[in-house]
């Protein structure tokens, strides 16, 4: 082991933790945050080739750090919990099921009990350009899905759960999600809480993250396919 890796091994767990959230989502929450300072009539982002192809580009340079950083710090798919099979493929299309059942629901309860204005969140929410290409969708949303959930929920959670407690773990996952989601305004706010306590609590249970990524793959899909 070289002195860079053996300095990488002795670590304290806090620091890794910073390195790793910091690394893997402090310039999507950076850009998310600084979303919030547009005017509110100001228009909707908008999904394009060019963006979704920065995002790929973006995050397999930053998986591919945080993998030999992680390898280096003793973590393997195992402790991750990150196994294929076809039962979790099947778990995770109920997973998204039920999270668009738990977002509708939130909605209901925004627009009935607190009259809120879902029509005016809803100009305020990303869209998807009209001439995406298809197979850039397909590659995003399988590199955003698989990114996102091994870092937000996997690591996240296991790093936290040890010291913290499993309801620390997954809040702190859930505050993460949140922030670099800001942009998506308050629709996408009423999505993201309740997934993010969801898949937070199914992984603290199962320790399985494949069903988590299906679910998250799936609905990146159909978000870029009918998010126009």
């Amino acid at each position: 082991m070289n002195p860079l890796e053996e300095a990488i091994r002795r670590l304290p767990p806090g620091v890794e933790f910073l390195v790793v959230v910091t690394w893997a989502f402090g310039l999507p929450i950076f850009a998310s945050i600084m979303a919030l300072g547009a005017p509110g009539d100001s228009a909707a982002a908008v999904f394009t080739n060019a963006g979704l192809l920065a995002t790929v580009i973006f995050e397999v340079i930053q998986l591919g750090f945080l993998t030999w950083f992680l390898r280096i710090r003793g973590w393997t798919l195992e402790k991750f919990g990150l196994a294929f099979s076809w039962r979790g493929t099947a778990a995770g299309v109920v997973l998204m099921a039920v999270t668009y059942g738990l977002a509708f629901g939130a909605e209901y309860i925004a627009q009935i009990i607190f009259n809120y204005n879902l029509e005016a969140a809803a100009l305020r929410a990303p869209k998807a350009g009209p001439d995406l290409s298809m197979q850039l969708v397909f590659l995003v949303s399988v590199v955003n899905g698989i990114f996102e959930e091994l870092f937000v929920a996997g690591y996240i959670i296991t790093a936290l759960t040890a010291q913290r407690g499993m309801w620390m773990a997954i809040n702190v996952s859930v505050v993460v999600r949140l922030l670099y989601h800001l942009y998506q305004g308050p629709i996408g706010i009423m999505t993201i809480v309740p997934m993010g306590l969801l898949y937070g609590y199914v992984y603290s249970r199962t320790r399985h993250l494949w069903p988590l990524m299906v679910a998250h793959v799936v609905m990146d899909v159909i978000g870029l396919v009918y998010g126009t």
